[in-house]
Parts: structure tokens; sequence; C-alpha cells
């Protein structure tokens, strides 16, 4: 799956959303129909959302933790933030990745602008009076 977010984006989430608590599981069932509907519910009602992975889930679904999370990101069009041990972290924008993206871009490029950059002009002469003054 393609990500979306650049690093900088997601370490940030990643550190702000690290400590919420679970409010979704996938158990034996896999990844039922119900179950993403409830995730997709979740996602749309607060945009960040920690999924806890039951045991059964691997038994069930035979995939391994990392890529049961990339499949739920995929199934409900969000993005993978973090997947650490049983627990991972899915986001997805209320107002919709284009419009997420592109104030993710207006921003950036905002910053870039507001630095100008401060031409300094070097009196070499005066510089080596000043050394020169130092050194005596």
């Amino acid at each position: 799956m393609e990500k979306r977010l650049p690093g900088k984006v997601r370490r940030s989430l990643r550190a702000r959303y690290y400590d919420i608590e679970p409010r979704a599981w996938i158990g034996k069932k896999g990844l039922a129909e119900s179950v993403i509907e409830e995730i997709n519910t979740q996602l749309e009602k607060d945009g960040v959302l920690k999924v806890e992975i039951r045991k059964g889930a691997l038994i069930s679904t035979g995939l391994d933790r990392k890529t049961l999370a990339e499949k739920v990101a995929e199934l409900t069009d969000s993005e993978l933030i973090d997947v650490r041990g049983k627990r991972f972290i899915l986001f997805k924008p209320r107002e919709g990745w284009e419009r997420y993206l592109r104030r993710l871009e207006r921003k950036a490029s905002a910053e870039r602008r507001e630095k100008p950059v401060r031409k300094v002009r070097l009196d070499i002469a005066n510089f080596r009076k000043k050394f020169r003054k130092g050194r005596d």
C-alpha cells in the first residue's frame, strides 16, 4: 500500500497518539464485514484509532500482525501509523484525504517561504582589525 503521509507527520501522529487505549479489536472472526464497519465508524468519528489484534485473529486469518494491520488499513482507506506488538494505530482525516493533503502542502510551502535568507556582508578588513586587537 502506498504511504500518503510524509515521515515527519507520521512521527508526530505516532508520538501524539501512542498512549491512547484500543477501541476496536480483531478477534476470531478475522476481517469480517462487521469488524471493518466498526473500524470505519470509529475512524470517521475521531480520525485516529488504536486496534488490538487478538490471538484468535492470527490463527483464523493465517496472517502475521503487520500484514493484518496493512490489510485493515487498505480496507478502511486509512493510513497505518504504527504497529507495536499486538496493537496498531490507524489514521484517516475526517475532511477527506484530498483536502488534508492539500492543507499539508500549503503549510509546508508557507514554512519554506516564511524564512527569508539573510545575506551577510563580510568585511574582511574590519574582521582582521578586530581579530588582531584580541590577540595583542
